[in-house]
């Protein structure tokens, strides 16, 4: 017989990105089944699942046996989920914005959750989601929200408190706030269309935050947001307790012993009814928004310089304007020769140097002299 009023069913649509680590989506689908005083309806599930090769580059970036067995433990757990397979890899940033067109603009929701593959929630996550969007209802700065906590300290609760988002992992979105971001992340965006993204043009972007008043030390997707909404006075909170850990030891951004130096293997999650959010975390808001921003301007004017001389050492600036020695160069080390004039003059200063080496390595001559290696198997 039940002895208590039953679960409350999720009512914004549930949206999960994978790739190929089908056993971390597992213990993910599981712990979202194991919530406690809330229940999903399973058609406002949704798996953003994305493909093994390139389109772009041909490149294959996972094996199609793991990208079908993720497809298959998420339907093993949400049997009446929905999933949404991307045809070819498209990268981390285009499919989380596939997921986020899906929420904000297919389904016309106001709020939306995210969860990536490496996230083991515990039992009261949802239920903490929930007091966490309640206060973005009180408050529209408010953009994202988590609740898997700071690591690090680990607070026992029962009450918890905010502190300043830091990656963006089984998190809470806002549409309004995501609109406004979209928009700001549109240079971004383009810069990405050009290469797959696990090779995007990191210079670019560097040199796109040069003419922002705020600025940071790495261009993922994940990173550019948050330098979006701290420029923007978007707030991206979390709380300082830990109700769920990150199980992401092998992946794109960790290896074990970078997941393990940084003391994600000693992350637990708290359980029980007692815990909820402070009485007065609503009056945190405005010190985490201004904090934020504060930090990036900071990176802007004080750091974004010396990282530009470090990335001139390293990286070559691929849109720039093609110059007649680099053109030369492009003919020497792919043509094994010196062009024509008219050649030089053709292409120098009219295409930039990533233009140059497609037009050479697409080329009749370079394909003459480069014959690809017989197939094998």
């Amino acid at each position: 017989m039940r002895t208590g009023p039953a679960p409350a069913v999720l009512d914004v649509p549930v949206i999960l990105f994978a790739f190929n680590r089908p056993d971390y989506l597992e213990r993910v689908c599981e712990s979202l089944l194991r919530q406690r005083g809330v229940t999903l309806d399973q058609r406002r599930v949704f798996l953003l699942q994305d493909g093994a090769v390139s389109a772009r580059s041909g490149l294959r970036y996972a094996e199609d046996a793991e990208v079908e067995t993720s497809i298959a433990a998420f339907r093993k757990h949400f049997p009446r989920g929905q999933v949404a397979a991307a045809r070819s890899n498209i990268g981390i940033a285009a499919n989380i914005r596939r997921g986020e067109v899906l929420a904000f603009e297919a389904l016309d929701a106001d709020c939306a959750y995210f969860f990536e593959d490496d996230l083991e929630l515990g039992p009261e996550y949802l239920r903490i989601m929930g007091e966490l969007r309640a206060l973005s209802d009180r408050d529209a700065r408010l953009g994202y929200f988590a609740a898997y906590g700071d690591h690090k300290a680990q607070p026992p609760g029962p009450e918890a408190w905010l502190t300043m988002l830091q990656h963006h992992w089984a998190f809470g979105l806002r549409r309004e706030p995501w609109r406004r971001l979209r928009d700001w992340l549109a240079p971004y965006d383009r810069i990405l269309e050009g290469s797959d993204y696990a090779y995007r043009d990191h210079l670019a972007i560097f040199r796109w935050m040069e003419s922002l008043e705020v600025a940071g030390g790495f261009s993922s997707q994940d990173a550019v947001k948050t330098l979006g909404c701290h420029a923007l006075g978007i707030g991206r909170v979390m709380t300082d307790v830990c109700f769920a850990r990150y199980i992401g030891a092998q992946g794109a951004s960790f290896r074990d012993e970078k997941f393990r130096e940084m003391g994600f293997d000693r992350m637990n999650w708290v359980e029980g009814p007692q815990h909820h959010l402070a009485a007065s975390v609503d009056s945190q808001v405005d010190g985490i928004i201004g904090a934020s921003r504060k930090r990036h301007e900071h990176y802007r004017q004080v750091r974004l310089a010396r990282l530009m001389e470090d990335q001139f050492r390293t990286r070559l600036e691929r849109e720039r304007p093609a110059t007649r020695e680099d053109v030369i160069t492009l003919y020497m080390y792919l043509l094994d020769r010196l062009p024509e004039d008219e050649a030089v003059e053709a292409l120098a200063g009219r295409h930039s140097v990533r233009q140059v080496r497609q037009i050479l390595l697409t080329s009749r001559e370079f394909r003459g002299r480069n014959p690809m290696p017989p197939e094998t198997g």
